[in-house]
């Protein structure tokens, strides 16, 4: 969160900069719930498993929503 915090000023300083805060956000969120072996499963067998690859995108999708709203409010 104290990334978060400083989301504004990283923004003005460097955009790029600001991409990583964000995706390294979205990444850590995903973490909270697959692994990385987990996630790759999921990918690799998304057309034999799709009501499972469907939960995973849509919390994926969740993820970015939260963390771009977050983002927002601090820049």
């Amino acid at each position: 969160m104290k990334h978060l915090r400083l989301a504004k000023k990283i923004k003005e300083q460097s955009p790029d900069a600001w991409d990583k805060l964000y995706e390294g956000q979205i990444i850590e969120r995903i973490r909270a719930r697959y692994t990385v072996n987990q996630e790759l499963a999921i990918l690799r067998q998304r057309d034999t498993k799709p009501e499972e690859f469907a939960a995973y995108n849509a919390y994926v999708e969740q993820c970015k929503a939260e963390v771009k709203k977050e983002m927002e409010v601090y820049s």
